[in-house]
């Protein structure tokens, strides 16, 4: 079982998005530095399902993608600025000790084969979302048309009491 670097976020992040970082904390700041001198550098993103980013006691989902830094700036000082892509689905296995930083035994977890879907039944499908929206704007018209009257009428009945 490969030991991955990872960087649990506030966010859930998906294969193909771009996460660009900025990397000030010392933990990170090692993970970084430790994933820039392999071949391939890359560490796991994971979404935190309870707690904070900073500070521990954080849980963590066991689900997450590989981000590969594509671009890096290191000013110097223990500060990185990264731009990473997000590929490969993973599944932790074992959370490890956070020493120096978070990291997990995980596995690649492709996506798996699905029937195929009928173009038919993907118009279908659409046609009803679309449906659907339509009768929630108009019910949201209608709610938001009701309010005005009624605030106009109560505007107009204030007047008319004023000038009794």
């Amino acid at each position: 079982m490969p030991v991955t670097p990872m960087f649990p976020l506030e966010v859930a992040m998906l294969p193909g998005e771009e996460l660009p970082l900025r990397i000030f904390e010392p933990r990170y700041t090692a993970l970084v530095s430790d994933c820039l001198a392999t071949d391939d550098p890359a560490f796991g993103v994971v979404l935190i399902a309870a707690g904070r980013e900073v500070g521990g006691g954080d849980t963590r989902s066991d689900v997450g993608a590989l981000a590969h830094i594509t671009e890096c700036a290191d000013f110097g000082d223990g500060r990185y600025r990264l731009r990473c892509v997000m590929a490969e689905r993973i599944r932790v296995l074992e959370w490890l000790p956070d020493d120096p930083y978070p990291r997990a035994a995980v596995e690649v977890w492709p996506d798996e084969p699905g029937a195929a879907v009928d173009v038919e039944a993907i118009r279908d499908v659409e046609d009803r979302m679309v449906a659907l929206f339509e009768r929630i704007a108009a019910a949201a018209l209608r709610d938001a048309v009701e309010t005005v009257t009624a605030m106009v009428e109560f505007q107009l009945s204030d007047k008319a009491s004023g000038r009794l």
